[in-house]
C-alpha cells in the first residue's frame, strides 16, 4: 500500500525505488537490497538506489555489470545479468555453495568487508510491452517461510531461499519498480520534448516577431525612396494600427494589394487571416454567396452550408479589390456589415456577427460613379475613413532604377541566373516611358526582356519596340531656310521636339507634360500654338 501511494504521488525516481526496496526489504526481512537498471544503451546494468543495513558502505556496487563478454555474447554466468536476460527469478538460499552462477564480482566487492551475502535473490524488471529495464536485487532474506505467520527469523538466524508464495510477492514490488522506471523514462522524455518544442516556439515567435517588424518597417520589401511613394508608406503606417476601413485608391498596376497586405501585416490583426476577393471577377449573385456563404438549399447546387469569405476572415483583414466595379444590391450588405458587423448567408433568415476589418481598392472615380448612381453614396464615406493614394509610377521616376534591379533579380533567379546588366541606354529608354500600366508593366516588361537576352547586358533591342519608338527624340527637320536661321531656329526646332516626346509620354496630358518640363501650364499652352503641335487625330 504505501509503494502504491507512493506511486501515484511521488515523482523523483530514486526517492520512490528506495521506497519499493524498503518495503520488499521490511516484508523479507532482507538486510539488503538494490535496483540496477539498464542504461539506454541496452549493454550494462547500473545500481540506481542501494540499502545495507549491516554494511552501508556496500549498498551499492563496484562497479556497473555488463551484459556481453568480449564475443558479443550474453554474460548469462552473471546472476544479475541471467535474470535481466532470460526473465527467470534467481532465488538462491547460499551463494557460496552455489556453483549454476559466478558470484566472483560479489566475493571481491565484499572481500575487504566482515560481511558475506548468503541468500540472493534478484528479480527482472520488465515493462507492460516485455521489455527489460532492470533486475531487483535482495540479500540475506530472512524470512521463515514455514511460519504460517509470516514472521522473520530470529536475528542471527541463517538466510534462506524465497519460498513461491514471497517469490511472487517480490515479483510484484518489480512489477512496482518497472513502473516508476518506466513513468520516470516518459516524464524526463516529455520533458525533454517540451524543452524542445519551447526552444521550437521560442524560435518561431522570434522569427514571425522579426518578419513583422520587416513587413511593418518603412517599404515592407516594397521598393521607393521617392517623396510620393514616402507619403503614402507614412499614411499607411499610421492607419495600420487602427481598425477603421481604409480606401487605396490609385491607378491600375500601382501595387494596391502589396499595400493591403502590408497594412494587415503592420496591424494587431497580422496573426490573423487576409482574405483578397476581386469585386469585378463574379456577377452579382456570385459574388454574394462567395461573401457571405449560403445555406443548403439555397440555389440549384448548395448541397451543403458554406461559410463565406467573411467568415475565414475572422479577426483579419479582408481585402476587396475593384470595389467600385460592386454590384449596387451587394454594397447595401457591404454597408451593414461596415456598420453593425452583421451580415446574412444567402438562403438564411439569421444574422451573423464578424470581426472584420474591411480594406478596400478602386482605380475609379468613385465621385463620378456616384453622379451616374452606380455607387452608393453612404457607402463611399464608410470607406474612405482612411483614404490612401497610390501614386503613378510617372510620378516616382526615381524609383524605376531600384525596381529594375528587384525585378531582375527576381525573374533571373527561377533561371538560375545572374541577372543582367542594364545598359544606360536601355535605363534611359525605360526612365523615360510614361508606364501607362505602373509597376506591373515595368514587372512584365523586364521578365520578357530577361528571357529575351541571352548574354549578360540587356539593350534596347531587348524592349518592346513602343518604348523605343516614344521616347526617342525625333531628329530635327530643317528646311534650307532653316538652316541658314541660325542658332535660334535650331533651339526652337528641337524645343518642340522635345515637348512633343512628353506629351506623348503623358498620353497628352497637358498639366502633367508641364510638370515634367517644369513650367508653367500656360507656358507650354502659348509653345504649343507657337510651334502648331497637335494630338494625332484632332484637328
Amino acid at each position: 500500500m504505501e509503494v502504491t501511494t507512493a506511486l501515484a504521488t511521488e515523482r523523483h525516481l530514486e526517492t520512490l525505488l528506495n521506497a519499493v526496496v524498503s518495503a520488499a526489504r521490511r516484508l523479507t526481512a532482507a538486510e539488503g537490497g538494490r535496483i540496477l537498471v539498464l542504461d539506454r544503451t541496452g549493454r550494462e546494468l547500473h545500481c540506481l538506489v542501494g540499502q545495507n543495513e549491516a554494511a552501508p558502505e556496500l549498498s551499492g556496487l563496484a562497479r556497473s555489470v555488463p551484459l556481453y563478454r568480449a564475443a558479443n555474447s550474453f554474460n548469462l554466468d552473471e546472476p544479475n545479468v541471467y535474470a535481466a536476460v532470460t526473465g527467470r527469478v534467481v532465488n538462491v538460499a547460499d551463494v557460496r555453495a552455489y556453483t549454476g552462477l559466478d558470484f566472483t564480482a560479489l566475493y571481491a566487492h565484499e572481500a575487504a568487508t566482515a560481511f558475506r551475502t548468503r541468500a540472493f535473490v534478484a528479480v527482472p524488471l520488465r515493462s507492460v510491452e516485455g521489455f527489460t529495464l532492470g533486475v531487483l536485487q535482495l540479500i540475506n532474506v530472512r524470512m521463515d517461510h514455514r511460519r504460517m505467520d509470516g514472521w522473520p527469523l530470529e536475528a542471527g538466524a541463517a538466510g534462506r531461499a524465497l519460498s513461491p508464495d514471497f517469490e511472487r510477492v517480490v515479483r510484484c514490488f518489480a512489477a512496482h519498480a518497472a513502473v516508476a522506471i518506466a513513468n520516470a523514462r516518459l516524464f524526463d522524455e516529455n520533458r525533454r520534448l517540451i524543452r524542445q518544442l519551447d526552444r521550437a516556439r521560442s524560435d518561431l515567435e522570434e522569427e514571425n516577431t522579426r518578419l513583422r517588424n520587416a513587413q511593418a518597417g518603412p517599404g515592407n520589401g516594397v521598393i521607393g525612396d521617392s517623396a510620393p511613394f514616402q507619403v503614402a508608406l507614412a499614411l499607411l503606417q499610421r492607419a495600420a494600427p487602427a481598425t477603421v476601413p481604409v480606401l487605396l485608391l490609385g491607378e491600375t498596376g500601382t501595387g494596391k494589394e502589396v499595400f493591403a497586405k502590408m497594412l494587415h501585416a503592420a496591424s494587431p490583426r497580422s496573426a490573423r487571416p487576409f482574405v483578397v476577393q476581386n469585386c469585378a471577377a463574379l456577377p452579382e449573385h456570385l459574388l454574394e454567396s462567395e461573401l457571405f456563404g449560403y445555406r443548403r438549399g439555397a440555389f440549384t447546387g448548395a448541397i451543403a452550408d458554406r461559410a463565406g469569405l467573411v467568415h475565414a476572415a475572422q479577426g483579419g483583414t479582408l481585402f476587396l479589390d475593384e470595389v467600385g466595379d460592386m454590384p449596387l444590391g451587394l454594397q447595401s450588405k457591404i454597408l451593414r456589415m461596415l456598420g453593425q458587423g452583421e451580415v446574412r448567408r444567402v438562403g438564411d433568415t439569421r444574422t451573423e456577427t464578424v470581426d472584420v476589418r474591411i480594406v478596400a481598392a478602386t482605380n475609379a472615380d468613385l465621385a463620378a460613379k456616384i453622379a451616374q448612381g452606380q455607387f452608393r453614396e453612404d457607402l463611399y464615406y464608410r470607406l474612405q475613413v482612411f483614404p490612401i493614394t497610390l501614386p503613378p509610377l510617372r510620378d516616382r521616376t526615381s524609383d524605376i532604377p531600384a525596381l529594375i534591379e528587384h525585378f531582375l533579380a527576381a525573374a533571373c533567379a527561377p533561371l538560375g541566373r545572374r541577372p543582367p546588366a542594364l545598359t544606360p541606354e536601355a535605363l534611359a529608354c525605360l526612365v523615360n516611358w510614361r508606364f501607362p500600366g505602373n509597376v506591373r508593366e515595368l514587372k512584365n516588361i523586364v521578365e520578357r526582356a530577361v528571357l529575351l537576352c541571352d548574354g549578360d547586358r540587356l539593350d534596347l533591342p531587348h524592349l518592346p519596340p513602343e518604348l523605343m519608338a516614344s521616347t526617342a527624340l525625333p531628329a530635327p527637320i530643317m528646311t534650307p531656310e532653316e538652316e541658314g536661321g541660325g542658332l535660334r531656329l535650331m533651339v526652337q526646332n528641337y524645343e518642340a521636339a522635345i515637348i512633343e516626346v512628353k506629351l506623348r509620354e503623358t498620353g497628352w496630358n497637358q498639366s502633367r507634360a508641364a510638370d515634367l518640363l517644369r513650367i508653367s501650364r500656360r507656358s507650354l499652352v502659348e509653345k504649343l500654338s507657337r510651334y502648331d503641335i497637335r494630338q494625332p487625330g484632332r484637328v
